[in-house]
């Protein structure tokens, strides 16, 4: 003879397990939530990232022709007082992850350089640098314009 505590205690195995299961259900839905909301932040974050890049690159290269500009000036006055102004420009643009392109004297490196001319040189060296070139966080934002050597 089986007693109700007993035949209480065997309906209720069933609803243990399925509540049990309902619980890890859960947990993995949660887990997987997270997941989702950590993946969210992150490629909002790259997002942001991609759009404040997108920005100051837009902003620099518009301010690269200034720059020429006091580049020219500075080759015809060679005022201290401009070189000092183009020093601290260049400052705040490197400040912004601005680097020249050394291009003299290099190998030609289609990736970073432009080649307006070829003359009568060492083949596929820089010889001259018509106009500079600028990698701004080590993308190319500007590709040097130059003159290379090849033999004739």
């Amino acid at each position: 003879m089986i007693n109700k505590k007993t035949k209480n205690k065997t309906n209720l195995v069933p609803e243990i397990l399925k509540l049990e299961s309902q619980i890890k259900e859960l947990e993995d839905k949660l887990t997987r939530s997270l997941a989702d909301y950590s993946n969210l932040q992150k490629r909002q974050e790259e997002q942001h990232q991609f759009f404040a890049t997108l920005a100051i690159s837009a902003f620099i290269s518009q301010m690269l022709s200034v720059l020429d500009d006091f580049y020219l000036a500075q080759e015809n006055l060679k005022n201290p007082g401009l070189q000092m102004a183009i020093n601290n420009f260049e400052t705040v643009l490197k400040n912004q992850g601005l680097e020249t392109i050394d291009a003299l004297n290099k190998e030609f490196n289609p990736d970073k350089m432009e080649c307006l001319q070829t003359i009568k040189g060492e083949t596929n060296k820089v010889l001259e640098v018509k106009k500079r070139g600028y990698l701004l966080n080590g993308h190319c934002l500007r590709p040097a314009q130059v003159v290379v050597g090849k033999k004739l």
